[in-house]
Protein backbone atom coordinates (compact mmCIF):
# COMPACT_ATOMS: atom_id res chain seq x y z
CA UNK A 1 0.00 0.00 0.00
CA UNK A 2 2.70 2.26 1.32
CA UNK A 3 4.27 2.03 -2.65
CA UNK A 4 1.01 2.52 -4.49
CA UNK A 5 0.93 5.75 -2.24
CA UNK A 6 4.29 6.78 -3.63
CA UNK A 7 3.50 6.20 -6.92
CA UNK A 8 0.28 8.42 -6.74
CA UNK A 9 2.51 10.95 -5.13
CA UNK A 10 5.19 10.76 -8.10
CA UNK A 11 2.23 11.10 -10.74
CA UNK A 12 0.36 13.78 -8.97
CA UNK A 13 4.02 15.74 -9.04
CA UNK A 14 4.54 15.02 -12.24
CA UNK A 15 1.53 16.22 -13.72
CA UNK A 16 1.74 19.14 -11.41
CA UNK A 17 5.42 20.45 -12.72
CA UNK A 18 3.91 19.13 -16.60
CA UNK A 19 1.26 22.14 -16.35
CA UNK A 20 3.61 24.41 -14.39
CA UNK A 21 5.67 24.08 -18.25
CA UNK A 22 2.65 23.86 -19.72
CA UNK A 23 1.89 27.18 -18.24
CA UNK A 24 5.51 28.96 -18.83
CA UNK A 25 5.00 27.42 -22.33
CA UNK A 26 1.76 29.73 -22.92
CA UNK A 27 -0.24 27.04 -21.79
CA UNK A 28 -3.98 28.02 -21.25
CA UNK A 29 -4.95 30.97 -23.13
CA UNK A 30 -6.37 32.46 -19.99
CA UNK A 31 -3.43 33.28 -18.20
CA UNK A 32 -3.26 36.08 -15.74
CA UNK A 33 -0.89 38.28 -17.08
CA UNK A 34 2.16 39.88 -13.64
CA UNK A 35 2.28 43.25 -13.12
CA UNK A 36 0.66 46.17 -11.44
CA UNK A 37 -1.67 49.12 -12.33
CA UNK A 38 -0.01 52.41 -12.78
CA UNK A 39 -1.97 55.93 -13.33
CA UNK A 40 0.53 58.37 -14.75
CA UNK A 41 0.31 62.13 -16.70
CA UNK A 42 2.53 62.67 -19.82
CA UNK A 43 3.50 65.91 -20.23
CA UNK A 44 0.14 67.74 -21.06
CA UNK A 45 -1.11 66.28 -17.38
CA UNK A 46 -3.35 63.88 -19.44
CA UNK A 47 -4.15 60.51 -17.69
CA UNK A 48 -2.66 56.89 -18.63
CA UNK A 49 -3.93 53.71 -16.89
CA UNK A 50 -1.36 51.28 -17.23
CA UNK A 51 -0.74 48.06 -16.43
CA UNK A 52 3.09 47.20 -16.75
CA UNK A 53 4.45 43.28 -16.80
CA UNK A 54 7.05 42.60 -14.52
CA UNK A 55 9.73 43.67 -16.44
CA UNK A 56 8.27 47.55 -16.81
CA UNK A 57 6.58 46.32 -20.56
CA UNK A 58 3.32 47.83 -21.50
CA UNK A 59 0.60 45.14 -21.82
CA UNK A 60 -2.48 47.60 -21.45
CA UNK A 61 -3.16 51.08 -21.71
CA UNK A 62 -5.77 53.88 -21.97
CA UNK A 63 -5.75 57.11 -21.92
CA UNK A 64 -7.21 60.61 -22.85
CA UNK A 65 -5.73 63.71 -24.56
CA UNK A 66 -7.46 65.23 -27.55
CA UNK A 67 -9.23 62.04 -27.69
CA UNK A 68 -9.23 58.31 -25.51
CA UNK A 69 -6.70 56.23 -26.82
CA UNK A 70 -6.65 52.15 -26.10
CA UNK A 71 -3.26 50.02 -26.60
CA UNK A 72 -3.16 46.56 -25.49
CA UNK A 73 -1.11 43.64 -26.52
CA UNK A 74 -2.83 42.01 -28.84
CA UNK A 75 -3.58 37.98 -28.07
CA UNK A 76 -4.29 37.02 -31.60
CA UNK A 77 -2.07 36.88 -34.22
CA UNK A 78 0.97 38.78 -35.19
CA UNK A 79 -0.35 41.26 -38.31
CA UNK A 80 1.06 40.39 -41.66
CA UNK A 81 1.30 43.91 -41.90
CA UNK A 82 0.79 47.16 -40.28
CA UNK A 83 -2.35 48.85 -39.63
CA UNK A 84 -4.47 45.70 -40.11
CA UNK A 85 -7.98 45.97 -38.56
CA UNK A 86 -9.09 43.63 -35.90
CA UNK A 87 -11.01 44.09 -33.28
CA UNK A 88 -10.58 42.82 -29.28
CA UNK A 89 -13.24 41.89 -26.62
CA UNK A 90 -12.42 43.13 -22.87
CA UNK A 91 -14.95 41.29 -20.31
CA UNK A 92 -14.78 41.50 -16.97
CA UNK A 93 -16.95 38.60 -15.51
CA UNK A 94 -20.13 40.45 -15.51
CA UNK A 95 -20.24 42.36 -19.39
CA UNK A 96 -18.35 42.77 -21.73
CA UNK A 97 -17.31 45.50 -24.83
CA UNK A 98 -15.77 44.88 -28.34
CA UNK A 99 -13.44 47.07 -29.61
CA UNK A 100 -12.44 47.61 -33.02
CA UNK A 101 -9.19 48.97 -34.15
CA UNK A 102 -5.69 48.18 -35.85
CA UNK A 103 -3.15 45.95 -34.93
CA UNK A 104 0.90 46.47 -35.60
CA UNK A 105 3.72 44.97 -34.57
CA UNK A 106 4.72 45.63 -30.53
CA UNK A 107 7.05 48.54 -30.36
CA UNK A 108 9.96 48.44 -27.90
CA UNK A 109 7.40 49.63 -24.75
CA UNK A 110 5.79 46.49 -25.10
CA UNK A 111 6.22 42.59 -24.38
CA UNK A 112 9.22 41.14 -26.78
CA UNK A 113 7.15 38.72 -29.98
CA UNK A 114 3.90 40.45 -28.81
CA UNK A 115 1.69 42.94 -31.05
CA UNK A 116 -0.27 46.21 -30.16
CA UNK A 117 -3.59 46.40 -30.55
CA UNK A 118 -4.44 50.47 -31.05
CA UNK A 119 -7.52 52.14 -31.13
CA UNK A 120 -8.94 55.60 -31.20
CA UNK A 121 -12.05 57.33 -29.64
CA UNK A 122 -13.46 54.49 -28.11
CA UNK A 123 -14.03 53.28 -32.10
CA UNK A 124 -16.74 56.21 -32.25
CA UNK A 125 -15.57 59.45 -33.01
CA UNK A 126 -18.76 60.57 -35.00
CA UNK A 127 -21.74 59.86 -31.47
CA UNK A 128 -22.66 63.19 -30.63
CA UNK A 129 -22.16 64.20 -27.42
CA UNK A 130 -25.03 62.56 -24.96
CA UNK A 131 -24.49 59.25 -26.85
CA UNK A 132 -20.47 59.95 -26.54
CA UNK A 133 -20.90 60.19 -22.70
CA UNK A 134 -22.65 56.90 -22.26
CA UNK A 135 -20.15 55.42 -24.11
CA UNK A 136 -17.72 56.71 -22.16
CA UNK A 137 -19.27 55.70 -18.68
CA UNK A 138 -20.06 52.49 -20.17
CA UNK A 139 -15.91 52.03 -21.01
CA UNK A 140 -14.99 53.32 -17.25
CA UNK A 141 -17.35 51.20 -15.90
CA UNK A 142 -15.86 48.15 -17.35
CA UNK A 143 -12.35 49.28 -16.48
CA UNK A 144 -13.33 49.93 -12.77
CA UNK A 145 -15.18 46.78 -11.93
CA UNK A 146 -13.12 45.64 -9.52
CA UNK A 147 -12.72 42.33 -11.57
CA UNK A 148 -10.28 40.98 -13.63
CA UNK A 149 -10.45 41.96 -17.28
CA UNK A 150 -9.97 39.33 -20.35
CA UNK A 151 -8.55 40.61 -23.16
CA UNK A 152 -9.31 38.29 -26.12
CA UNK A 153 -9.19 38.27 -29.87
CA UNK A 154 -9.20 35.19 -32.30
CA UNK A 155 -10.20 32.34 -29.91
CA UNK A 156 -7.31 33.65 -27.12
CA UNK A 157 -7.15 35.74 -24.34
CA UNK A 158 -4.63 36.88 -21.26
CA UNK A 159 -6.27 38.39 -17.93
CA UNK A 160 -5.13 41.10 -16.25
CA UNK A 161 -5.62 41.37 -12.12
CA UNK A 162 -8.51 44.16 -11.40
CA UNK A 163 -7.59 47.71 -11.78
CA UNK A 164 -6.14 49.03 -8.65
CA UNK A 165 -3.99 52.31 -9.64
CA UNK A 166 -5.54 54.90 -7.13
CA UNK A 167 -7.89 57.42 -7.90
CA UNK A 168 -7.53 56.55 -12.03
CA UNK A 169 -11.36 57.16 -12.29
CA UNK A 170 -11.61 60.59 -10.42
CA UNK A 171 -8.54 61.79 -12.73
CA UNK A 172 -10.21 60.67 -16.13
CA UNK A 173 -13.41 61.96 -14.87
CA UNK A 174 -11.68 65.63 -14.24
CA UNK A 175 -9.32 65.77 -17.11
CA UNK A 176 -11.01 64.21 -19.75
Amino acid sequence: MATHARLLGIVVALSWLGLSAAMAAGGPSKEMWRGAWTLEMDRYDRPWLTFFDTNRKTVFRFGCGTHYELDAVYPGEAPRQEHTAATITIGNGKTQMDFAGFTYAGPESFPPNTAMFNQADLGHPELAEGKWGALETRVLDLLGSGQPLTISAEGKSYVLPPTSASRWRARFQKVC
